[in-house]
């Protein structure tokens, strides 16, 4: 199983690429947080698609109503997102294909380097899978693979977020990533208080005023 130590949140992206540089290595050696593969099965509008991705750009073309958007939108989920962070559906069952009892999302994340994250159990490549079921006790399962081995290494949500954290890949950011419905609402927002909300979210600044407002409510009660 995944180790229960306690896990420090990673310095940003762009420090961890600094420092590589530094140490005198190129961008090119960044190995971790790579999406290399992306599956889906009766996800929306797939019954099943398998979309291996090349390092860098990646161009998905197709017409309207294809099932782009949901590629994007099942890594979102796969890695944890809330239903409400892909502006997709107000709850995960409606992603599930029609007349299906259940779908899978797959993110395969590159893991090497000397930054991987606990590769003696992860591998070098980590496959995240998130099970959405429209029935029963638990509506969302996660699973985290050991790429290389193909072994269960955890079922925590938990050990998807450190995962996450320490690659640096932040699901509800939208500079991390701009999903099309937000990108269109970006461009036609013509309000200040529009923008500096996408302000707040893109620099986290959003999630530090939640976080801090929980721990004065904390202290609150402490004092009580």
């Amino acid at each position: 199983m995944a180790p229960s130590q306690p896990r420090a949140r990673n310095q940003t992206g762009v420090v961890r690429l600094r420092a590589r540089v530094e140490n005198g290595s190129s961008a090119d050696d960044q190995s971790i947080g790579i999406v290399e593969r992306v599956e889906l099965t009766d996800f929306m509008c797939h019954e099943r698609a398998d979309v291996n991705l090349c390092p860098k750009v990646n161009f998905i073309t197709g017409q309207n109503g294809s099932g782009k958007s949901a590629i994007l939108t099942a890594m979102i989920i796969a890695m944890g997102g809330k239903a409400s962070a892909t502006n997709r559906a107000p709850s995960l069952k409606e992603f599930i294909r029609e007349g299906r009892s259940r779908a899978v999302v797959r993110v395969h994340l590159r893991n090497r380097g000397s930054e991987a994250y606990h590769p003696e159990l992860f591998g070098g490549t980590i496959i995240v899978e998130r099970q959405i079921s429209a029935s029963g006790s638990s509506v969302s399962q996660f699973k985290i693979r050991n790429g290389d081995t193909g072994d269960i290494v955890s079922r925590k949500k938990d050990d998807v977020v450190a995962i996450t954290d320490h690659m640096a890949i932040q699901v509800d950011n939208p500079i991390n990533i701009l999903s099309q419905d937000a990108a269109r609402e970006f461009l036609a927002s013509t309000s200040p208080d529009k923008m500096y909300h996408f302000f707040l979210k893109g620099t986290q600044l959003f999630q530090l005023r939640e976080d801090l407002e929980v721990v004065r409510q904390a202290i609150t009660r402490a004092e009580a």
